[in-house]
Parts: C-alpha cells; structure tokens; sequence
C-alpha cells in the first residue's frame, strides 16, 4: 500500500534514530481502497532534526509540522505532541512528546488515528480500523469537550460523514447538537474549507438535519447535488462572504443570473460555454440531452468561427473603435439565433443594413 518513496523517507527517518508512522488520511483511505496524494507521518524528531535531515521546511513550521513535496506527494512530517489548551477554538498551547500514545489521544475521530508503519503493520489504539468496517464515525474522548476545543471538527465530522457515507456515533450526534452555537465564531477560512468539502461530498443535507444552518448563515434548505464547486456555491444563500477568490466568485454569480431565467437559451449556450451550462441544466432538471442537440445544432460557437475577421468586416465597413464593437456583437449574436447566415454574402448583407 505505501508508495516507494513514502517508504524510504520512513526508513530515512527510523535509521536516524528516529520513530517514524503515517497516519491519518493515507493510512484511512488505503484501508477503504482509496487512493490519495497527502500524506502525514506521526514522529517523534523534532523540527530541528527534520531540517537537517531534509533541508528547510516548504511552510512556516506551526505546532511541529514539517512540510514537503516528493514527485506528486505532499507530505506534513508531523512531530508527536500533547495539547494542551484551546483557546476561542484555537489552539494556543501545546508540548512536543515522545509518546505515541499521547500523540494518539489528541487526535479528532478514530479513524484518524490508525497508525501505520514502513511494513505496513497496524497500530490501532481505539479501534478505529473496527469503526470504518462497521461504518461508523466515533470521536476520541468526551465528544462534547473535543468539540468544544475547536467547533471546526463539527464540520469535520459532518465532511468525513459525507464523504464515506458514516454514520455518527450518537454520542457525537448529541455532541453536535449541543455545542454547535459555537460555530457562530469560528474561522471563516476554516469554515469555509470544510463546506467545500462537504457540498462537493453531497452532505448539504447532512448539514440542515443536524440544524447547522442558521450557525452558518446559510438561508436555503436545499442544493442540488452537481460536481462542480461554483455551481453548489451559486445555489446558496448566506449572510456571510465565504467565496472570496475573484474566479470563482465571478462564476457563482454568472451561475446564479442563468438559474434566475429558470432556463437554458442558445445565447446562454454561445456566451456561457457547454459546461456552465451543463452544470445550471443539472440543477433546473434542463434536459441533458436537449443541451446537447442544442450546441450540436449551434452556428458557430465562438466569434473566430465567423467567416470573416473583425479586420476583414472593419476593412470592407469602414465601422471602426466602439461602433466596431457593437456591430460585431449584433452579428454575431444573429449568427447564432440563425438571423444571419455565416457566409460572406449574408455577412456583407447584414453590415451594409446594420449601417
């Protein structure tokens, strides 16, 4: 299951003197037949002596982490630690162990604690390998207190929960229930990570039967599952900004004008592209294969499938600047609702009656 150069940077570690695991998501999603590319390792060297070993650490060292990336991996050495107080869901104090054991408690859910070494064997101190067999998703300790620690893990949960169709313990459902007004001051960045997670794992659903919601600024009560981030991001409603990155936030919006019409139009198909518009199909139950005649059947699909260039038309129209722009737009649009035949004649037709 571990790839050869994760195992030699486990056995690079262990013949410096050193105790070397992954643990975590590798180890969880090797066991569930997954692959994935982050990898954690659990140790007990210090920062200090992973520098030397591997030269200066890819991130800022925070809480004992080191952080590289080997061919497509990316991997967080992380050194074994006790914490031991939160403060406003943060971390704030925390000491380096030599103990595995300690290293294990401090960890969220059982799952994630399933410790693995270079030979593959198991080290599985709360039976977590038992939890993800049996399809259920346990906290390690009292789950009120843990959530209470940091309010993200109720997050973490309902994504884990999502993400390999878990059911929750109820112990840690009541937990939820309990602590989840805390929510209200986490992190916007962290929260705003773990949605991702969530809607693109479909646990929109999850989220309103747990009454997380409101704690999130979230006003609708449904979205409809499509596997494209700005599209489920287009869907919702909050009083809160949770998309920032311009690309993105560009697209949501776009998205959400074209599920205002309620429909689908060949213009939308010619200005939007296939694959927006496949996503709004998606989610206005638009059917898929109408989409597809409709862009099949389409004129031409972008302004370089016009016969003539805008220096061809500028040249035999004398229109130039702004007006230029203006002309090209109405012709092309006429192109597409098939007004206007995409051939020199027709073209030349529609620019001497256009001025």
């Amino acid at each position: 299951m571990i790839p050869g150069v994760i195992k030699n940077l486990l056995v690079k570690i262990e013949q410096s003197g050193f105790e070397a695991y992954l643990v975590g998501g590798f180890v969880r999603d090797a066991l569930l037949y997954r692959k994935t590319n982050d990898i954690d390792i659990a140790t007990n060297a210090l920062p200090k002596d992973l520098t030397i070993l591997f030269g200066p650490s890819l991130k800022t060292e925070m809480y004992g982490s080191y952080h590289l990336k080997i061919e497509q991996y990316t991997i967080d050495i992380t050194t074994y630690r006790k914490e031991i107080r939160y403060e406003k869901g943060r971390l704030s104090e925390m000491v380096y162990s030599s103990n595995m054991v300690e290293d294990a408690k401090r960890r969220d859910f059982t799952m994630n604690a399933i410790y693995m070494n270079k030979n593959e064997e198991i080290i599985d101190l709360y039976d977590g390998r038992k939890d993800l067999k049996e399809k259920k998703l346990k906290m390690i300790g009292n789950p009120v207190l843990r959530l209470e620690e940091d309010p993200i893990r109720i997050l973490r949960a309902v994504r884990f929960a999502s993400m390999y169709h878990l059911e929750m313990d109820k112990s840690l459902k009541k937990a939820i229930l309990k602590t989840k007004k805390n929510l209200e001051n986490a992190s916007i960045v962290k929260i705003r990570k773990e949605l991702d997670g969530i809607l693109l794992a479909d646990g929109f659903s999850l989220l309103k039967k747990l009454g997380l919601l409101k704690e999130l600024g979230i006003m609708n009560q449904k979205v409809v599952f499509v596997e494209d981030l700005s599209g489920l991001w287009a869907q919702i409603k909050t009083n809160r900004e949770y998309v920032v990155e311009k690309e993105l936030k560009i697209r949501q919006k776009s998205i959400a004008e074209q599920l205002k019409c309620g429909t689908i139009k060949v213009l939308d198909l010619y200005y939007f592209g296939f694959y927006q518009c496949l996503t709004v199909a998606k989610i206005l139950k638009f059917p898929v294969k109408k989409l597809e005649k409709m862009y099949q059947n389409m004129s031409i699909h972008s302004r370089k499938d016009i016969v003539l260039t805008a220096d061809e038309i500028q040249i035999f129209s004398g229109v130039k600047g702004e007006m230029l722009g203006k002309l090209l737009k109405d012709l092309e649009e006429k192109i597409v609702l098939k007004k206007v035949l995409n051939t020199e004649e027709s073209i030349q037709k529609f620019v001497k009656e256009w001025r």
